[in-house]
């Protein structure tokens, strides 16, 4: 007709140009009449493991693969000739299992209610349309539950007879997702819009209930389940005022969508009913066993889900033995279902502004030539005309200024205009703050849009929670990729937990690759060995390599082969990076497309600060006392709990000055991790020093304001350990009695406000 009427306005009068456009109208109508023949009639599925299969959900198995979910993943529909056409979208968490189906021919008011129930643990979605159909179609999985509970209201018995199953069709399965159940909570939990789904669909899971019949659909002519023998579940009777329910499990090999009637046979006072379902099913998963190494492999339903009945292994020992152990995870995955954290659905970043490109190579430029102020200016003109990449790049160079607080805003500008890597960075900012929630927060949208180094940092997140399956698995997936410090985070937890060969192999692995961290470990394992000429060589590679853990160990291996001097050279080099905060993070060499990676151990554990208190022992011996203190100060304030204790110590006994030992004492009890054992040896150490300067004969002058402070300093350590062992309560309770008493003598005002303020904090815990 379009054509037609476009001939007509532009006044074409031949006859041949008509005569085409109604050969080509006549032969598309054909073309689609033959289409919907085909469709109509379907194609078997050959049962034997070539049913067309979806790409998408994937499982993998215990040792090198994990289960994933996708809002983004795909299910595909299948043509009439059996082969998939591009895939859908989503695949969802399944958080309502069981699901009603409407009964049909019981027109008048029975003298009971017969109600049916589909339960599976997969199943496939249509949405409106895609059938023909008005609503939603769901198609379970085959060996799923139907449940008929049949229930007698009146004053006489109901028995349901018989059950007739009658395939009425058999078409090409068409969907546009998949609905999976989950019997527990993922081991790893990728994405955080996955999070919430995941639970609801935890919550809802119901394992499937063992079928009282099989319903085989397959089978010619339709199965029949009647009294008289057919069945032993049936007859199925329900006494006056009491329920019954009969567990059937329709089964098919077929992988196309399959339309079935059960009709029912119910008989009540002489009188006998035919009520009937139309129900559907399917044996086509669209889920695979996914392996990184090899091309996935078909699985189906029993295989995943054991409690689907298997008509080849009814107790469903095998599938059961099969799946025990297997690692599942919950993740954005890629389109065609073979990758996990790539979502192409994903906007790109802002369009960056005019003139922006120039601008970043000009601040590059700037970089290299020693300029940070101009290349700052630079990237900061670029940033505030829009540009996300040059707000992410200005983030980082403040960020390694020591400037935390400002990059984090720059960050976040970038965040703003959907830059990745900001997220992972604002991740890192978090860890580095000691904001767990924060940090776990925008490494979940840093892996939301596919960066690997934020499932580095999750790892570091999850693993200071305690939770070191998921922080495992997040280090040997990034490993893969070649994120960097995932091996090396990966090897230190196995060493942790005592497997120590497979800490070995990765570390030296690692280490051979050029990983300068493992490096150091893997000097460790020869030291330990005996090989002091490895260690000394591996921890070389390192200190060459800007390594200052690697500079530590060589000159303590140095130091104790008596060649001192280069030791302490090592060490100094090592401990003059201190005046710049120690971040523990590596930056990924590629730019703003991937994001800072964060390395296990914090700056309280680096080799900047094991080389500064070992250089405040050095001088100590030589009584050095200044350049001792200059070193410890510098190692205690990045919280390096031994070299504040030695300055307490030093501050109190060489130099005489209370107030300044008192200073980092109080400084020792914000540290988090401090050893109980420490704190109570410093609370009982005050107590001794209040006691000394309360009286005469002791090393002290008597001096009752300060016995005051020393005393205040023991109540407050003591009101901590109690905290968390009430074993300390009575030790708190005496403090703050001898303090009181001690401000009341002293004179001194400040000594009663801190009198007063620890006896309400007594008063308050109870």
């Amino acid at each position: 007709m379009t054509g037609g009427a476009v001939l007509a306005v532009t006044d074409v009068r031949a006859w041949l140009p008509y005569a085409a456009v109604a050969a080509v109208s006549a032969l598309s109508g054909l073309t689609a009449l033959a289409r919907h023949s085909r469709s109509r009639r379907g194609t078997a599925t050959d049962p034997a493991g070539r049913t067309p299969q979806f790409p998408g959900t994937t499982t993998g198995d215990r040792r090198n693969s994990s289960a994933r979910t996708s809002r983004t993943g795909s299910v595909a529909e299948n043509r009439a000739d059996g082969t998939p056409v591009a895939p859908g979208r989503s695949v969802y968490e399944m958080t309502r299992p069981v699901r009603p189906v409407p009964v049909q021919g019981l027109a008048d008011d029975p003298p009971f209610t017969v109600r049916a129930a589909v339960h599976s643990h997969v199943a496939h979605i249509a949405s409106p349309g895609l059938l023909g159909n008005p609503d939603t179609v769901r198609i379970p999985l085959t060996g799923h539950n139907l449940l008929l509970t049949l229930t007698a209201t009146g004053p006489d018995e109901v028995v349901l007879r018989s059950l007739r199953a009658e395939v009425t069709d058999r078409l090409p399965l068409r969907a546009d997702g998949v609905s999976l159940a989950r019997p527990r909570m993922p081991d790893l939990v990728m994405s955080a819009d996955l999070l919430e789904s995941a639970q609801r669909a935890v919550r809802a899971y119901r394992r499937l209930r063992t079928p009282d019949v099989a319903v085989l659909l397959d089978a010619s002519p339709a199965p029949v389940l009647a009294e008289a023998g057919a069945d032993s579940a049936l007859p199925l009777t329900a006494a006056p005022g009491t329920s019954a329910t009969l567990v059937c499990a329709p089964v098919t090999d077929d992988g196309r969508w399959v339309r079935w009637r059960l009709t029912a046979e119910i008989a009540c006072a002489g009188r006998v009913w035919r009520p009937w379902w139309d129900l559907t099913v399917t044996a086509t998963t669209g889920l695979t066993r996914f392996n990184p190494d090899v091309a996935p492999a078909f699985a189906p339903v029993h295989a995943l889900y054991p409690d689907h009945y298997d008509p080849g292994d009814p107790e469903g020992r095998r599938a059961a033995a099969e799946t025990d152990g297997m690692f599942q995870m919950v993740a954005h995955t890629s389109l065609d279902g073979r990758g996990v954290l790539g979502t192409p659905s994903r906007p790109d970043p802002d369009p960056e502004p005019p003139g922006a490109a120039e601008a970043i190579r000009r601040a590059a430029a700037l970089t290299r030539a020693g300029d940070l102020s101009g290349a700052a200016d630079a990237y900061r003109s670029a940033a505030e005309a829009g540009s996300g990449r040059a707000a992410y790049l200005l983030a980082g160079l403040v960020q390694d200024q020591g400037d935390l607080d400002g990059a984090a805003r720059w960050y976040e500008r970038a965040a703003a205009r959907r830059v990745p890597a900001a997220y992972n960075n604002l991740g890192v900012l978090a860890v580095l703050r000691g904001d767990l929630d924060a940090a776990e927060r925008w490494y979940r949208r840093g892996m939301d849009a596919g960066d690997w180094a934020a499932a580095v940092g999750l790892g570091v997140v999850r693993e200071k929670r305690g939770d070191e399956a998921q922080a495992e698995e997040l280090w040997r997936l990034a490993g893969k990729r070649d994120v960097p410090n995932a091996d090396q985070n990966l090897a230190v937890l196995y060493q942790r937990q005592g497997r120590h060969r497979e800490a070995g192999e990765l570390f030296t692995r690692a280490a051979e690759a050029g990983d300068v961290q493992a490096a150091v470990h893997a000097g460790f394992r020869c030291h330990a060995a005996g090989d002091r000429v490895g260690a000394e060589r591996w921890w070389r590679t390192a200190a060459d390599a800007g390594s200052a853990e690697g500079a530590f160990y060589l000159g303590l291996l140095l130091v104790r082969d008596g060649r001192a001097a280069e030791g302490e050279r090592l060490w100094e080099r090592a401990a003059e990076r201190l005046g710049t905060p120690g971040q523990a993070v590596a930056r990924t060499p590629s730019g703003p497309e991937a994001g800072t990676t964060y390395r296990v151990g914090g700056a309280a554990e680096s080799g900047e600060v094991y080389a500064a208190h070992h250089l405040g022992l050095l001088h100590r011996e030589r009584d050095d006392h200044d350049a001792a203190l200059a070193w410890w100060t510098l190692a205690a304030g990045a919280g390096h709990v031994e070299s504040v204790f030695a300055l307490c110590e030093l501050y109190l006994n060489e130099r005489g000055d209370l107030a300044e030992c008192l200073r980092w004492a109080y400084f020792a009890l914000e540290i988090e991790g401090v050893p109980a054992g420490r704190v109570d040896a410093l609370a009982a150490g005050m107590r001794r020093v209040a006691e000394q300067l309360a009286g005469a004969g002791g090393a002290y002058e008597p001096d009752p304001g300060a016995a005051a402070e020393a005393c205040s300093l023991a109540a407050e350590a003591y009101r901590r350990l109690t905290a968390h062992d009430s074993a300390y309560r009575p030790a708190w309770e005496e403090a703050v009695r001898r303090l009181v008493a001690l401000a009341g003598s002293s004179g001194s005002p400040r000594a009663r406000q801190r009198a007063a303020s620890a006896a309400a904090r007594l008063r308050a815990a109870g």
